[in-house]
């Protein structure tokens, strides 16, 4: 009866941590794909103020804005991804797009 019981256990651990690696891939492969569909919004001329609210809907995204000598610049990332994948938008001083890319 011990020995049934512990398998049973052991069934319901291994079912569990089976959909919770499903959960987690999935995720993943969502905030890449928020990563890349953002990034690509960002052409030449759109200004900074459309990124921000732009960025503002993205649900596994974090962003963070630094200002540079020639303007600012904004990287969005996905803690998900451990800052390995991330979209880097430099801005002019007019806070207008100058280039975006996915790093």
């Amino acid at each position: 009866m011990q020995a049934m019981k512990r398998s049973i256990i052991a069934d319901v651990v291994a079912i569990a941590a089976i959909a919770l690696l499903i959960t987690t891939t999935f995720y993943w492969i969502e905030a890449r794909r928020e990563v890349i569909i953002l990034c690509d919004n960002f052409t030449p001329g759109v200004s900074k103020k459309s990124v921000e609210r732009q960025l503002d809907t993205a649900n596994l995204l974090l962003w963070d804005t630094e200002f540079v000598a020639n303007g600012s610049k904004i990287e969005a990332y996905s803690p998900l991804h451990l800052g390995i994948m991330k979209c880097s938008i430099e801005f002019n001083k007019q806070d207008i797009v100058v280039f975006s890319i996915v790093e």
